[in-house]
């Protein structure tokens, strides 16, 4: 059952706020945190301001070596209540406190040779096998307070009482670390749901090795003596490719040697995905959410 059926309203994303999720199955879209950072909401903003205060405490717990004994994985899991995903069994290895941990454990060593390491959105770029699965449930945890807000407020607006009151854990900026708050619940089809802003999801996220390597650090390699002049395409068949992860491999080699590319990177993602139409269509929406459940129930 999708949320739009449970509230009585027209399908379709032009008729609401939320990604219609449907109850018995998982759709294929992940929260963006580079979306919410481009929004100008109340929610937006201060869920913006909550993850950059776990990113502040997450790089300063691992410059401090003190990232085994730290908390602040401790909420390092799926929530299945937001039905996006892959809800495959294949969702990466960073779904648990120790899973994550060992994912991260060479960030843990790059984040002290490379100072401009300093945003959620590093983590994917240096980290193989992080990518959109792993981020947004991770994002989830940390807005989770934020969502169940949300959800209160798309269904308080269309009249729907709660089921009933849960505790939570979520990042609270105010003593940076997890918390606890007692928020209600809705139930669809006998199912849990926590509903996601519709302006804060993707198919895909912009940020990671690939693209900082291809539009920045070969853009300044063209720079050098060695590369000058060269076309950029000429520059990528021409790089070494000498082991599965070369693409890591190479952005963290150089990032090293020049910290201020990242900086440029941060700098220069607005453009990358106001270029990309980065927030997704309604219509585009309703083709991932509505054929992906069509396709995965035939």
């Amino acid at each position: 059952m999708n949320i739009s059926t449970y509230l009585g309203v027209p399908r379709g994303h032009k008729n609401f706020d939320f990604v219609d999720i449907t109850t018995n199955t998982d759709t294929e879209l992940f929260i963006d945190p580079c979306l919410i950072e481009f929004g100008k909401d109340r929610f937006s903003q201060e869920a913006a301001m909550t993850f950059s205060d776990f990113a502040d405490r997450l790089y300063r717990e691992m410059r401090a070596s003190r990232w085994r004994g730290s908390s602040i994985f401790d909420e390092a899991h799926e929530v299945h209540e937001t039905r996006l995903g892959y809800g495959n069994g294949h969702n990466g290895k960073g779904k648990t406190p120790q899973g994550m941990r060992n994912s991260l454990n060479e960030l843990c060593r790059l984040v002290n040779d490379i100072p401009t390491i300093s945003r959620i959105q590093d983590i994917p770029v240096f980290v193989k096998d992080f990518a959109e699965d792993c981020m947004s449930d991770l994002l989830t945890n940390i807005l989770r307070r934020l969502l169940s807000q949300f959800t209160a407020e798309q269904m308080e607006h269309y009249g729907c009482n709660p089921d009933g009151y849960h505790t939570i854990r979520y990042w609270d900026c105010e003593c940076h670390d997890w918390a606890l708050s007692q928020e209600p619940y809705w139930l669809v089809n006998g199912r849990k749901v926590l509903l996601v802003p519709k302006r804060w999801v993707r198919k895909n996220f912009l940020f990671k090795a690939h693209q900082y390597l291809f539009v920045v650090i070969l853009e300044r390699l063209k720079e050098e003596p060695a590369f000058l002049d060269l076309p950029k395409q000429v520059i990528w068949k021409n790089i070494e490719r000498n082991s599965p992860h070369w693409e890591y491999d190479k952005v963290k080699a150089y990032t090293r040697e020049n910290p201020e590319a990242l900086e440029e990177y941060h700098q220069r993602m607005p453009l990358y995905y106001a270029r990309s139409y980065g927030t997704m269509s309604d219509d585009e929406l309703d083709e991932a959410v509505y054929q992906n459940q069509s396709c995965r129930t035939a």
